[in-house]
């Protein structure tokens, strides 16, 4: 069973650059839920102290909060990019995994959006990106 049920990518404007699902039951309702849980959680990344520092020393923000049946954790770039998972809830993820696995996702990011043909700050549509933040979605 996946631990991951969104990965999502919001740009400094809190602009959404990368949402996915990776639920295997995911439903309409569902899905607005998630994108919800995504942008409640830009207001609490915005309210950590240590986010409007200009370089912070530890990008991971650790949990952002918990909901009914996820919780919802966060890292930021110096650029202010933002990038937030949304995990089970009955998910025993450890922080090092957890930062791990965002380091990834960040190069995964930095590689796909130094692409010459990549319009600074759009959304990323890239199916090999899309494939890539999917096999990294298991190793957590």
């Amino acid at each position: 069973m996946k631990k991951i049920v969104c990965v999502a990518i919001v740009g400094k404007g809190n602009n959404p650059l990368f949402i996915q699902d990776f639920s295997s039951s995911i439903t309409d309702e569902n899905k607005l839920k998630l994108h919800y849980i995504v942008h409640c959680s830009l207001d609490i990344i915005e309210d950590k102290p240590g986010s409007n520092k200009k370089l912070p020393s530890d990008m991971y923000l650790g949990l952002l909060y918990p909901t009914e049946d996820y919780k919802v954790y966060g890292y930021l770039t110096n650029t202010k990019i933002k990038f937030i998972i949304v995990v089970l809830d009955t998910s025993d993820i450890k922080d090092s995994d957890l930062k791990l696995f965002f380091k990834r996702l960040q190069t995964l990011f930095i590689n796909t959006t130094s692409n010459p043909f990549y319009k600074p700050n759009s959304k990323v549509e890239s199916k090999k990106f899309l494939q890539e933040v999917t096999n990294l979605v298991p190793s957590l």
